[in-house]
């Protein structure tokens, strides 16, 4: 019992512990994976076969074999958890232009809606006018707000594994059906550039809740999209 409770406390141990810097070397935890789960969990699961081993009588030969296949499981079955996910990059949308109008018709709404917020909101270590804001980042950022018709969406990723990082990959067509608003700058500031009817694939990135917003299109609430390149639509079924 207690040479299985050694090994796969060893074997846990030191895959937990390089593992996570070897295929994830910016997540957070690191090699605390061998030292508070894999490690103990090792020598835990060790001690309960050896002690299983020893009740059978389990010939030598054999439980020595186990016991090395046993411990390559445990390796593997590591370090497969130690593989990052794919990171969440950006909505993708199949939709349609239905109405274009320009942000600063948006903005008493806009405003009165921080405002709410705001008050509703621990105070700013610097209090902002909202109105005033509003002015300097519609004037630093120039784009439309349009408003479509999604008929599919999708998501896209971004692999974090060494051996494929930052390839993309992206989730399977959902079929909807919705209004959407969003920004858009790819073509400039004027709503003609956007003819009503246009269909095409949109990536809509951006954060529509961060407080305080600074960006024009976090006041408005809305994500910011851009022509999908052709690399990542090929990727969608």
């Amino acid at each position: 019992m207690l040479r299985w409770a050694a090994v796969l406390g060893i074997v846990g141990f030191v895959s937990g512990f390089i593992g996570p810097m070897i295929l994830a070397p910016e997540a957070n935890q690191g090699p605390m994976l061998g030292i508070f789960i894999t490690g103990p969990g090792g020598a835990l699961l060790g001690a309960i076969l050896g002690w299983v081993v020893g009740m059978l009588k389990i010939s030598p030969p054999v439980a020595a074999r186990s016991l090395y296949v046993i411990a390559t499981t445990v390796v593997l079955t590591t370090l497969y958890f130690c593989i990052p996910p794919p990171s969440y990059r950006a909505d993708i949308v199949d939709a349609e232009i239905r109405r274009c109008i320009l942000p600063e018709s948006m903005r008493k709404v806009t405003v009165d809606r921080m405002n709410r917020i705001a008050a509703a909101r621990p105070p700013l270590p610097k209090p902002m006018q909202w109105s005033d804001a509003f002015d300097q980042a519609l004037a630093s950022n120039t784009g439309v707000v349009i408003e479509a018709h999604v008929f599919r969406r999708s998501k896209l990723y971004e692999n974090q594994a060494p051996w494929n990082r930052r390839s993309p990959v992206a989730k399977p067509w959902m079929p909807v059906d919705e209004e959407r608003k969003f920004f858009a700058s790819y073509l400039g500031k004027d709503c003609a550039a956007y003819p009503i009817g246009t269909r095409s694939l949109l990536a809509a990135t951006g954060h529509v809740s961060i407080w305080p917003p600074t960006y024009i299109a976090e006041m408005l609430g809305l994500k910011v999209v851009d022509p999908l390149p052709a690399e990542i639509a090929s990727l969608l079924k």
